[in-house]
């Protein structure tokens, strides 16, 4: 069947640009053809761990490479849209523990969930935060599946934060990525999901990374049974992209607390 010209034009950015952004994930389908999108991103970051690199997305392009300085504040202004260091906190997207490390010594024993795609990324974050914080805080740390999805959401978590994630997940698996957020916050929980997105249409701008539309994330969230509120939103001149967070929670989800001061920056 072929597409009028029209049609052609209404086809998501992404799926214009993938031919020639995507050559390795492509040779890597074929051979691999039943895996999903998250295991290529997470064997492209293994591989790049293993050579002893900082893959960008877990702060490799960072000024500052100290581990979790940078990730201080953004965690302090994070919390203060309501999370107790009395109440459970799930970081999705987890990565080596940059921002997790202070979520870690802010709440109390047990109660910090970071989940991940990959198992090489939460045994380099172990390492990273030391002994003596994993023996005094016991954090959880869980390879994302239906399994730990269901196990966090048992701890009904008060806060869920993902940390610049949305915008590595393909389009395809964005639907998997809210389920799984929604299912983890359930009635009683917020998410707070940071990073970047479009206005528009989805767009690819990177090899391992999109803009989702907010017209569809929403409506992702709402088939969830929740609504989607901007919190904060910038934007840059000559770029497309909108920055900043967005709040996920149940439609009928109130907070029963005022939020500290600050709020998201």
């Amino acid at each position: 069947m072929e597409l009028s010209r029209e049609g052609i034009l209404m086809l998501p950015r992404w799926l214009g640009r993938s031919r020639t952004r995507n050559k390795r994930l492509e040779e890597w389908q074929s051979q691999n053809p039943s895996k999903p999108f998250k295991d290529f991103f997470a064997e492209s970051v293994e591989a790049k761990l293993a050579k002893g690199r900082s893959h960008a997305s877990l702060g490799g392009n960072l000024q500052d490479g100290t581990f979790g300085r940078t990730g201080k504040r953004s965690f302090q202004r994070l919390a203060l849209y309501g999370l107790q260091p009395t109440e459970a906190c799930v970081d999705y997207g987890c990565g080596t523990l940059r921002m997790g490390v202070h979520a870690i010594n802010y709440l109390g024993p047990g109660l910090y969930w970071g989940m991940d795609i990959s198992e090489t990324l939460l045994k380099e974050g172990r390492a990273l935060i030391g002994e003596t914080l994993w023996q005094e805080k016991r954090p959880n740390l869980r390879v994302i599946s239906a399994e730990s999805v269901a196990e966090a959401a048992a701890v009904k978590p008060a806060m869920l934060l993902s940390i610049k994630v949305l915008i590595h997940i393909h389009p395809d698996e964005l639907p998997e990525y809210i389920r799984n957020v929604m299912t983890i916050i359930g009635t009683s929980g917020q998410a707070i999901i940071t990073g970047k997105w479009s206005d528009q249409s989805t767009e690819q701008i990177g090899s391992l990374s999109w803009l989702h539309a907010t017209s569809r994330v929403r409506d992702l969230v709402e088939a969830n049974g929740g609504r989607m509120e901007i919190l904060k939103e910038k934007e840059r001149a000559g770029q497309s992209a909108k920055f900043g967070a967005l709040r996920f929670a149940h439609a009928g989800w109130v907070l029963d607390r005022a939020p500290g001061p600050g709020g998201i920056a």
